[in-house]
């Protein structure tokens, strides 16, 4: 009977490490869009049985990371301008809000460990090889970034919101991360934010997150071939 119990805790830890495998792969690109998921080559790269795989499949078809294809398999679904456009709108404002917060909050050790987060960034950025530059890692930081600033303001409404657009935030953010040009302008972004969160200024705070809020949308346009007129 111990046996049967331990099995019945294994397969489900074993079915959510599936999950999170596929979807962290759909997530930094690994898998990237368009990308045809058949079930049975998954759960033998993956080694593991075939039910773990369907369920997690299943799971990330609800979340519309992947779309199931009946006889088929599945397919990761593409990020269209659409998305990009109503992410932001909702990214934005909530950005800011979050920046203003922390800003009247914010304490020593959390600017300490801000500019500890940063402090490699410009070695990185000013790299002379664009092939040396490890992009996955830039990007992680600047989410990082941003999700620590969502800590420091303390709203756990505003949090949970921001929450919400996480993963479809991190997708966007890998798949258009390889772009050099792109990073040395979002790091004296991040530089003035950090700036007015240790002087402890909501305006400027505030005013310098929108102003990357605005740079990052408008990257997003320029690397999906669209602009905001045609919208």
């Amino acid at each position: 009977m111990e046996t049967l119990r331990g099995l019945d805790v294994i397969q489900p830890v074993m079915g959510q490490k599936v999950y999170e495998q596929i979807k962290e792969a759909i997530i930094n690109n690994t898998i990237k869009p368009g990308t045809m998921i058949q079930e049975r080559i998954l759960a033998e790269k993956l080694g593991v049985s075939r039910t773990p795989v369907r369920e997690a499949l299943r799971r990330l078809n609800s979340e519309g990371l992947i779309e199931l294809i009946p006889g088929k398999g599945a397919t990761v679904t593409k990020i269209t301008i659409e998305d990009i456009r109503e992410i932001m709108q909702v990214r934005e404002p909530l950005e800011c809000l979050a920046v203003k917060l922390a800003a009247e909050r914010i304490q020593p050790q959390d600017i300490k460990y801000l500019e500890e987060m940063i402090a490699n960034w410009d070695k990185e950025i000013n790299c002379t090889d664009p092939a040396q530059i490890n992009f996955q890692s830039l990007s992680t930081k600047d989410i990082a970034f941003h999700e620590y600033i969502v800590e420091i303001a303390g709203n756990k409404r505003l949090a949970s919101i921001l929450n919400m657009l996480r993963d479809q935030i991190r997708r966007i953010t890998f798949l258009t991360q390889d772009n050099k040009n792109r990073i040395e302008t979002s790091f004296p972004q991040h530089l003035k934010i950090l700036e007015a969160l240790k002087q402890r200024d909501p305006a400027a705070a505030e005013e310098n997150m929108r102003q990357h809020m605005q740079s990052i949308k408008e990257y997003y346009y320029d690397w999906f071939g669209f602009k905001e007129a045609n919208l």
